[in-house]
């Protein structure tokens, strides 16, 4: 079991998995590991000047934190959803683009206005936090990092996001319709079509029949697209 799996659990038919896949990414893990072990052991120990030290923090900021917003905003949605709620809880390209322009917007006016800066650190302050937010524009060359961030969650639109599967079998289950158009985001995030429309046919027939063989089939289908190997494949 990865990782992944462990973490956020395995999704398939009638499993559920918290819908933090991108942020469960190897790339913003080794970013948030790289910024945690900056802060706390690279910056004091001096190996490096503090404009060399700052920038890393800023560089792996701005890969993980977008998807760690989208994660926590589809767990949020998901405890909706559970409580009765006909909402999305699975990432979308619109959910990823509106986490990096708000945290690239943010970012940008707490390094350039003293104003925002100082909202920043009292707002921090207030969570018993104590960090050091410098005003410089040369951070925003850190910018650029959004567009990893961006690769890693379309990456895993075209993977079926995790939580996907929970949500078509609930949204049959609440209007008696299939699929329908629950996947075509995946091709358009670059998944391959006929991937997903095996997809869609075997998860078609398991809702109109669900046992153990068209749930098997559903597995197949979903390790195509995945690209993962299962016994027996």
């Amino acid at each position: 079991m990865t990782l992944r799996s462990r973490l956020a659990g395995l999704d398939g038919p009638n499993q559920r998995a918290l819908p933090v896949g991108e942020f469960l990414h190897p790339i913003p893990l080794a970013a948030l590991l790289l910024l945690i072990a900056n802060d706390w052991w690279l910056k004091p120990s001096a190996w490096a000047p503090p404009v060399v030290t700052g920038k890393l923090s800023d560089f792996a900021g701005l890969l993980f934190f977008p998807l760690l917003l989208t994660a926590i905003g589809d767990c949020a949605a998901l405890g909706l959803h559970r409580l009765g709620v006909p909402i999305d809880f699975t990432l979308r390209r619109y959910k990823a683009a509106m986490a990096i322009v708000l945290t690239g917007l943010v970012f940008s006016l707490v390094k350039l206005s003293p104003v925002c800066n100082q909202v920043m650190l009292e707002g921090i302050g207030a969570l018993g936090l104590r960090p050091r937010i410098v005003l410089d524009a040369t951070d925003l060359l850190a910018l650029p990092m959004l567009g990893f961030a961006w690769l890693v969650a379309r990456a895993e639109i075209a993977r079926i996001p995790l939580g996907r599967i929970e949500l078509i079998e609930s949204h049959h289950r609440r209007t008696g319709v299939g699929v329908g158009t629950l996947l075509d985001d995946t091709v358009t995030a670059g998944a391959n079509p006929a991937h997903i429309s095996e997809l869609t046919e075997a998860f078609d027939e398991y809702l109109k029949s669900p046992n153990e063989r068209t749930a098997k089939t559903i597995r197949r289908a979903l390790a195509l697209v995945r690209d993962l190997s299962l016994p027996g494949r």
